[in-house]
């Protein structure tokens, strides 16, 4: 724990740091076991054909993080992995949201939605995929919301916030500051 950097917004305290400490550990418990899937499908000659995607839903469990709007809260780790059409070792630093994990799926198993103007959300794969076109822009924001997470506030209310998320700014709405 004592070597862990801890976010500007949480204490630096022993408790945090313990906190964080479990936090980590969970992680690399995760890895583990995705490790394991991945040798699975490799040792079934699976792999090579698998589009693997790894992200969560929100982010860790402290204040200013889980179910809050800052940055803790809304960038997500976002791994893809499909070796027989996608180079391994890329970084990207584009603008993603979760809706295009949906759309990227449809567009790998070559699925046309029923509606597809009701499917949002951009295709991942040509900013990736083995013929990436780094050329074609990318998005400009990221939107996100916070409504209801847990009876927390008096008569179990929502937080109406939303915000916008450029390369450089992120911006907070809170619709009921009182």
């Amino acid at each position: 724990p004592a070597s862990i950097d801890v976010p500007g917004f949480l204490p630096d305290v022993p408790e945090v740091r313990s906190d964080l400490a479990d936090y980590m550990y969970e992680i690399q418990w995760f890895d583990r076991h995705l490790g394991q899937m991945l040798d699975r499908l490799e040792r079934e000659g699976q792999l090579e054909n698998t589009l693997v995607i790894v992200t969560s839903d929100n982010g860790m469990s402290f204040p200013r993080a889980k179910a809050n709007l800052y940055e803790f809260g809304i960038h997500m780790p976002l791994a893809v992995a499909w070796p027989a059409r996608i180079p391994a070792g890329q970084q990207n630093d584009d603008l993603v949201s979760l809706i295009d994990v949906t759309r990227t799926i449809f567009s790998a198993a070559k699925v046309t939605p029923a509606q597809p103007e009701r499917l949002s959300g951009f295709d991942l794969l040509p900013r990736i995929g083995d013929a990436a076109d780094k050329a074609s822009p990318a998005r400009s924001a990221v939107f996100s919301g916070r409504e209801r997470h847990s009876s927390s506030r008096f008569r179990t209310l929502g937080y109406p916030c939303r915000c916008v998320r450029t390369q450089t700014h992120l911006y907070i709405r809170n619709f009921t500051p009182e």
